[in-house]
C-alpha cells in the first residue's frame, strides 16, 4: 500500500491538538445550523430573525476552516490532485513520488508559517484595540477569538506538514519504518 493511503502515525502532543481542534470545529458547524435555523424559523414564523446569524455563520465558517485543516493534513486528507504523483508511483519511481511529496509538504510549512506569521500582528490588533464585526446597538461579536483560531490552526497544520516532512525525508533515505 502507498504510503498516502497508510493510516499516519500518531504524533505525541500533536495528534491529542489537532484532534482537540476538528472536534471544535465540528462542534461550531453544530451551533451554525442550530443558528441558522433558529434564524430562519424565526422569520417564517414570527417576522423575527436572529440578531447576528449573518456575522456567526462568517465568522464560524473561517474558524471551521482553519480549526479542521491540520487533522485533514495528518490523515492525508487534504484536497489535492495527485494524477502525477499516481502516474510516478505506477511507473516505479518511488523515489521521485517521495520527493515530490517531501517538497508538497515543505511548500505547506512555508505558507502556513507566512499565514501564521501575518496573523501574529492581527491577533494582537484585535485585541487591543477591541475590532469586533456586526451594527452596535444590534449585534456585535469581538474579532480576536477568530484570529487567535486562525493562529493556532496556521501553526498545526504548519507543524502537521513538517511532520509529514520529517517522515517523508526518512523515507528518502532509507530510514523509515
Amino acid at each position: 500500500m502507498p504510503p498516502d493511503l497508510a493510516v499516519p502515525e500518531p504524533t505525541p502532543g500533536l495528534t491529542p491538538l489537532t484532534t482537540a481542534m476538528n472536534t471544535a470545529g465540528a462542534l461550531i458547524v453544530l451551533a451554525m445550523v442550530v443558528v441558522v435555523n433558529v434564524d430562519v424559523f424565526g422569520r417564517w414564523l414570527a417576522n423575527a430573525p436572529l440578531a447576528g446569524t449573518l456575522e456567526l455563520t462568517e465568522m464560524g465558517v473561517v474558524a471551521v476552516v482553519y480549526l479542521t485543516i491540520a487533522h485533514a493534513v495528518a490523515g492525508r486528507r487534504l484536497t489535492r490532485s495527485d494524477a502525477l504523483l499516481g502516474l510516478l508511483e505506477r511507473g516505479g519511481r518511488r523515489r521521485a513520488t517521495s520527493g515530490l511529496r517531501l517538497f508538497f509538504n515543505l511548500a505547506g510549512v512555508f505558507v502556513f508559517a507566512v499565514i501564521a506569521w501575518g496573523q501574529v500582528p492581527r491577533v494582537i490588533d484585535a485585541w487591543t484595540r477591541g475590532y469586533f464585526k456586526g451594527n452596535v446597538g444590534i449585534f456585535t461579536a469581538p474579532t480576536w477569538p477568530l484570529e487567535a483560531v486562525m493562529l493556532v490552526g496556521s501553526v498545526a497544520a504548519g507543524l502537521q506538514f513538517l511532520v509529514l516532512a520529517v517522515r517523508r525525508l526518512r523515507e528518502l533515505g532509507g530510514t523509515a519504518p
